[in-house]
């Protein structure tokens, strides 16, 4: 068999198991993940909008795809691992009691695996195509369910699969410009205690005790929704290489049952038979995954020094809230308030050639939070990130290459402050402390090419 068909072989089995990793729980700060590359990783994703070192780069630059010669490939992984704590000091239900239960969770933030596939194949001299399979958005934090914030937040699990067609054009030997499709699938589900107790007690039912009868509440749902994608890549001379790259929103409706766990005491029974409250139905809710502006540069200062830089925008401000509306008319909508702010990432990085076969990469980082003190929430307990990161490139063999990359983050602190009069919150009680994380990454890249 070719040296091709072999990597087509290969390529269909990677792109099997990326799909299936895809599924799995993810996290990242916000929601957005950039885990789609070991190579970029090493230098905190400095210069990755200007980079087309193998096809990993089509997920920060479609133009990327005008670099490849004949056929290439990758397959990405990074494994996450969280560490995170926190102490709350205030936890009331609406009825002024406290809510009772654990003030200080600790390893909320689950551990993750983010893959990513991507091939490239020339058409012609001028023309080139590719294909991108990735989890852009994903996190996951669980929290006990006896815990001091349990009406804000038990579990909350987001993952999607974004598969991305591009196809390149070389406008000159210096001037690349690329286009393609988002197809992607979101899957979510939410989890909270419902305080049953002071509902009751508020409406007279007999024997309630507020913070003392919980039910649950269940949200799953899913959704389809489709983008653009648009980037450029500029040759400016034979030291400067400079990418301006667009991602649009991508908007889902998703929909799914909303369910409920009653308490054993039977006072979220007889609201329900009272009220028509707590009834299992279907919900759906809106989310828009915002739009990113990628500008990377890469410069090279000699044979063997590079230095590369990079600036991107997420449009945060699409976040305004997350409203879960059932079909049971009975029900009220159950909101979340966000009102989230633009998101800016700056990265500088190195990379040294070693010799023929090794490069030796470092970066760092620094990634501000877009969630506005007022309404951060123990759902995604959001700091701005300082990233350090090392890594290196092997050329393993005449079509393989191999990188390895770590990665550290440290967060800032989050100071959680809810209360019933912020929107949505009125029998949720009231919530203050403080949340702490930090990750270590560790990403693996085989790249093929003819």
């Amino acid at each position: 068999m070719t040296d091709l068909g072999l990597n087509v072989r290969y390529s269909k089995i990677i792109l099997t198991t990326a799909i299936y990793l895809s599924c799995q729980p993810t996290f990242a700060a916000g929601f957005g993940l950039n885990e789609n590359s070991a190579d970029a990783m090493a230098v905190s994703y400095a210069g990755s909008a200007a980079t087309a070192a193998d096809a990993s780069y089509l997920a920060y630059n479609p133009a990327s795809a005008a670099d490849v010669n004949c056929y290439d490939s990758s397959v990405n992984a990074v494994a996450i691992f969280p560490t995170s704590r926190a102490r709350y000091t205030a936890a009331m239900t609406s009825a002024g009691s406290n809510t009772g239960g654990s003030a200080d969770p600790t390893s909320f933030v689950q551990k993750a695996l983010v893959p990513e596939y991507a091939l490239r194949a020339r058409l012609s001299e001028r023309w080139a195509i590719g294909l991108v399979v990735s989890a852009p958005w994903g996190f996951t934090t669980s929290y006990p369910s006896t815990w001091v914030g349990r009406y804000y937040a038990q579990t909350t699990r987001l993952m999607s699969v974004n598969a991305m067609p591009v196809v390149s054009y070389e406008v000159s030997p210096r001037l690349s410009v690329g286009a393609g499709l988002q197809i992607e699938y979101a899957h979510g589900k939410l989890t909270s205690a419902v305080d049953t107790g002071t509902l009751g007690y508020l409406y007279g039912v007999p024997g309630s005790i507020p913070g003392g009868q919980d039910s649950q509440a269940t949200y799953r749902a899913n959704s389809w929704g489709v983008g653009l994608t648009a980037g450029v890549l500029w040759q400016v001379d034979d030291r400067l290489r400079l990418g301006l790259s667009y991602r649009s929103s991508v908007s889902h409706r998703m929909k799914g049952p909303l369910t409920f766990a009653l308490d054993s005491a039977g006072i979220g029974q007889a609201l329900r038979s009272a009220s028509g409250l707590f009834t299992d139905t279907i919900a759906k809710s809106s989310m828009t995954m915002p739009d990113i502006v990628r500008f990377g540069a890469r410069y090279a200062l000699n044979d063997r020094w590079t230095l590369l830089t990079e600036a991107d925008w997420t449009n945060w401000h699409r976040f305004h809230e997350l409203r879960i509306i059932p079909a049971n008319p009975a029900q009220p909508d159950d909101v979340t308030g966000a009102g989230w702010g633009d998101g800016w990432f700056y990265s500088i990085g190195a990379d040294y050639l070693l010799d023929e076969d090794w490069h030796v990469r470092a970066g760092a980082g620094y990634d501000a939070t877009p969630i506005p003190a007022t309404t951060l929430s123990p759902r995604i307990p959001d700091g701005s990130r300082a990233w350090m990161s090392v890594g290196a490139r092997y050329q393993f063999s005449r079509t393989t290459t191999i990188d390895l990359s770590y990665a550290h983050l440290c967060n800032s602190d989050g100071h959680v402050s809810q209360s019933p009069t912020q929107i949505g919150n009125s029998l949720r009680g009231w919530l203050a402390g403080t949340t702490t994380s930090s990750i270590n990454a560790v990403s693996l890249e085989i790249s093929f090419h003819t």
